[in-house]
């Protein structure tokens, strides 16, 4: 970790081993940006309904977990559940929401309201663990509320548009700010791979019946959908979760936070080929307010806990 008299974008955290190349860190995280950023379009693209793709997230993400669990002879404990099974409804209803928004509403409008986590995520964990929120950080987050606005008042003349995708957005901010409560909390006490793992199955109580019950199609043999369930479940969640966990090692919080916030960015231009969402002039403005504000609130000095991290969409 950076000294404080040199800060530094790079820390270094390791006297028995040499750090990564800061060039490869910084390529790993782009990576992060472009795959989140594109999982939102090729999500509504697919021709699967919003909660068969998050049952389809959580359960081979289960699996991948389970079976690492097994084959290294891992029994999570009580304890780990105690902590583990409310994150995991969290966590389940978090996805759903997520999905069904991109599902519903505009991409850039999901992806812009759900770059407002980190932002929530300070307002109410910050004072919950003891530390402050400036008037500076309410403001910061006052204006990246208002640029969301305007996104949403661009958008409304759109055909894409729909309000409950926007509530479902919102809902998924909210939930994720319960689950990363829970999951700080536990990260004192238990361990991060028998945690997730517990949690993600979870999860799995949560979806697997709405997606019985949602009268959308659960199962598909179309190849294109095929593979958007494999890169949104193993490269874009499970995947894009190692790699940011490993980044955010040898990497500046603000740095990360910053180039995280990216991923609405590509999401938006991305959607334009893939589904035909143009943004409209009005959108491109709140958006940009959006992400200032959001960007100026992650820039605090001082402010380096790793956790923030984990608020930049574990959703995708």
């Amino acid at each position: 970790m950076a000294t404080p008299t040199t800060p530094s974008p790079i820390s270094a955290r390791s006297h028995t081993a040499p750090d990564p190349a800061p060039s490869l860190t910084l390529i790993a995280i782009v990576a992060v940006v472009i795959t989140w950023g594109f999982a939102s379009p090729l999500l509504k693209y697919a021709s699967l309904s919003g909660p068969a793709l998050a049952a389809y997230r959580v359960w081979l993400g289960a699996g991948v977990l389970v079976l690492f669990a097994a084959l290294g002879g891992r029994r999570p404990t009580m304890a780990t559940a105690r902590w583990a099974a409310p994150a995991g409804l969290l966590f389940g209803a978090n996805i759903m929401c997520f999905v069904g928004a991109v599902k519903l509403t505009t991409v850039a409008n999901a992806t812009i309201i759900g770059a407002l986590q980190p932002a929530i995520v300070l307002l109410v964990a910050g004072p919950w663990f003891g530390e402050s929120v400036t008037r500076r950080e309410v403001a910061c987050v006052g204006i990246a509320i208002l640029g969301v606005a305007t996104v949403i008042v661009g958008s409304s003349g759109v055909p894409e548009w729909n309000p409950a995708g926007d509530a479902l957005a919102v809902l998924s901010v909210l939930t994720f700010t319960g689950y990363f409560l829970i999951s700080k909390g536990a990260r004192r006490t238990v361990g991060t791979f028998d945690y997730m793992t517990i949690v993600h199955c979870a999860a799995a109580v949560v979806v697997t019946p709405v997606a019985l019950l949602h009268p959308g199609r659960l199962a598909t043999t179309d190849r294109g959908d095929i593979a958007i369930v494999l890169f949104f479940a193993l490269v874009s969640g499970t995947l894009g979760q190692v790699v940011i966990g490993w980044a955010q090692r040898y990497i500046d919080v603000s740095m990360s936070s910053l180039m995280l916030l990216g991923v609405p960015v590509v999401a938006a231009v991305a959607a334009w080929p893939i589904v035909g969402e143009a943004l409209q002039p009005l959108q491109i403005i709140g958006g940009l307010i959006a992400l200032i504000g959001i960007g100026a609130m992650v820039m605090r000095p001082n402010r380096r806990p790793a956790e923030w991290e984990s608020a930049a969409i574990e959703s995708s």
